[in-house]
């Protein structure tokens, strides 16, 4: 099955709070295709971590500093001349998060969807299994409906 890589995720409302992208195996080409459709930047989460955390430290310990998670992806929404982000590589934050801490799983995704004055639209893209079952329906897509 392949997704539609023309889908238009432009004029979403609230246009200032955190959108998930349903899409459990995206591929380079539709990825590069929504961006371009959509003007959109495209961002991995992965690879901003790695650029944050301290060399020097031991241990990642992420559910320590989940303020600071949620910043940084409010940060990728500033400063940018593209209309809207396209988030990838947060399911490596939820996974661990779902593995070492639920309960600070569960406040993470609290925080996120309360998440407002973003400065761009931002799409989450994330598996299905991944997205809680609370997270309002009206700032959800999947990449196959």
């Amino acid at each position: 099955m392949t997704a539609n890589p023309n889908i238009c995720l432009q004029g979403v409302r609230p246009d200032n709070q955190v959108h998930l992208l349903l899409w459990d195996t995206p591929n380079e080409n539709d990825l590069v295709r929504i961006v371009l459709y959509n003007n959109a930047l495209r961002v991995n989460y992965r690879e901003n971590l790695l650029q944050r955390i301290n060399q020097s430290d031991r241990f990642l310990t992420l559910h320590h500093d989940l303020e600071r998670e949620l910043t940084a992806i409010k940060f990728m929404c500033s400063g940018i001349k593209e209309q809207m982000v396209l988030l990838e590589g947060l399911d490596c934050l939820i996974t661990y998060l779902q593995v070492y801490s639920p309960k600070h799983l569960t406040l993470f995704w609290n925080n996120l969807e309360k998440t407002r004055k973003l400065e761009r639209i931002l799409w989450v893209i994330l598996p299905q299994q991944l997205v809680p079952k609370s997270w309002p329906a009206m700032r959800m897509k999947s990449m196959f409906d």
